[in-house]
């Protein structure tokens, strides 16, 4: 649920050995080696790795899509096997799955599903085949033409497309209207910079005991999504947004911003107005707001655009009905409330190709058909992605899906801002998450020593001259 997170991430749920049983069952002999050349009844192999329990709101909808894919592909390609490789976990562990396949071309797929976070990180190790020749030239695919220009970058790095994007995530601000209406607080709620998010927090925690006042994700479990749904939108609302500096290509340890960002997490959680660190550290942390505010235990959320489509669900692992009526969203707003006024970070899922696959136009074929406007749309109805195509996000299915939250989540995208697909951006973001992690533990903890500590990781992986201070 990074991307959904896919998810990012996030985000999603997890699916059941049924899919590991259903699939190989639709797909009978789909197994083989990728690339394998034409045997006696004139079949190929082109395999493709995916996470089988992140992604999609629930275990039924994640079989639902690959089994759906299998069947079209058979139809369309009868005489190529489509290997579906399923992988369980969280987005981590879909990516270090993925590292030690593609350490040898005997076991690399010939296509691979990531959060949009981890491109830079495996085009610059040399696994991703860039894309240009099939997304460019007089007649681009209109998937690709109908992504805006932010959507297409976020896997384009030194002009090199090396993914394309099957879903995004955004941010904004989900609370519950009978918490906060208890507390006091005038309804809609529309905050307009930092501080109103801390003062109405401490006001609801006051006014119902026992409730975790806000979620704002920290600590390491979720890896970049935690910086995709947490600390990254605050950066990008800063009067310092800035995590790589392009002009110098280093790494932000040290600015205004940035330390307001941390002086947010350090003020959170000194006034106990944070979520727990049980919650918070959890291996599945990304997924449990949705379900925490169903259950009446969370009031207010700095989180994702997938969270309603979860509750709008009836197959979803945490469905609720009066969610629509419950509560409200409004957009992450800027630090001093300077323009635009809101904020959010963006990122995603998307379709990349390995460099050594025998099979890249094939393993394009398989790109094209995830990316045709009813996969896109089943894909954002039940992952909780808004499509990539605006095209298809203008689709009534999708527009009328989950209402209020789709129109707002809609136009709180056009804050978006992508996270840095430097391939080092890896270790930025785990750098960053140890030091909201460590506030989580010890609020008493001075944002200048939270820096430092920051600074040390990256500059202990990628040396002192990575790094620099923004005034």
């Amino acid at each position: 649920m990074t991307a959904r997170m896919p998810k990012i991430a996030r985000p999603r749920r997890r699916l059941t050995l049924a899919v590991a049983l259903l699939l190989p069952t639709l797909l009978a002999a789909c197994s083989g080696s990728s690339g394998s050349s034409p045997g006696a009844t004139g079949t190929r192999t082109l395999t493709v790795l995916f996470s089988n329990n992140y992604v999609f709101n629930s275990d039924q909808l994640a079989n639902q899509w690959w089994n759906g894919i299998a069947r079209q592909w058979a139809r369309l390609y009868p005489h190529v096997k489509l290997d579906l490789l399923g992988t369980g976990g969280t987005d981590i562990d879909l990516m270090n799955k993925a590292a030690i396949l593609f350490r040898s071309p005997s076991t690399t797929p010939d296509v691979i599903q990531l959060p949009t976070t981890y491109v830079g990180e495996f085009s610059s190790s040399n696994y991703l085949l860039p894309l240009n020749k099939f997304v460019s030239g007089p007649n681009p695919p209109s998937f690709w033409t109908g992504m805006p220009k932010g959507v297409q970058a976020m896997s384009t790095i030194g002009g090199q497309v090396y993914a394309v994007n099957a879903g995004n995530n955004d941010s904004g601000i989900l609370y519950n209207k009978i918490m906060l209406r208890k507390a006091g607080i005038p309804l809609p709620w529309h905050p307009t910079n930092w501080q109103d998010i801390l003062k109405v927090a401490a006001a609801v925690k006051k006014a119902n005991p026992g409730v975790y006042p806000l979620w704002l994700a920290a600590g390491v479990a979720a890896g970049p999504t935690n910086v995709l749904q947490g600390i990254g939108n605050l950066i990008d609302g800063s009067v310092t947004p800035v995590m790589f500096d392009t002009k110098t290509n280093k790494w932000v340890v040290d600015s205004p911003g940035l330390r307001a960002a941390l002086q947010f997490y350090r003020s959170m959680f000194k006034e106990g107005l944070g979520s727990p660190t049980s919650q918070l550290f959890r291996t599945d942390a990304v997924g449990q707001p949705p379900l925490l505010m169903k259950q009446g235990k969370l009031a207010i959320a700095i989180g994702s655009n997938w969270y309603p489509t979860v509750w709008v669900d009836p197959k979803s692992a945490a469905p609720w009905a009066a969610a629509k009526d419950d509560v409200g969203v409004a957009p992450v707003p800027t630090q001093n409330g300077q323009a635009p006024g809101g904020a959010s970070t963006i990122g995603g899922w998307a379709f990349a190709i390995a460099r050594s696959s025998p099979n890249a136009a094939m393993a394009w074929n398989f790109i094209k058909l995830a990316e045709q406007p009813q996969n896109q749309l089943n894909t954002a109805l039940w992952s909780g992605f808004v499509p990539p195509d605006l095209s298809v996000g203008q689709e009534a299915p999708f527009v009328n899906y989950a209402p209020p939250f789709q129109a707002a989540f809609n136009d709180y995208s056009k804050y978006g801002v992508p996270l840095p697909n430097n391939g080092n951006f890896t270790v930025y973001a785990r750098a960053l998450n140890t030091v909201t992690g460590d506030f989580a533990q010890n609020p008493n903890m001075s944002v200048s020593q939270a820096l430092t500590i920051m600074a040390n990781l990256i500059t202990q992986q990628l040396g002192a001259g990575s790094v620099e201070t923004l005034k």
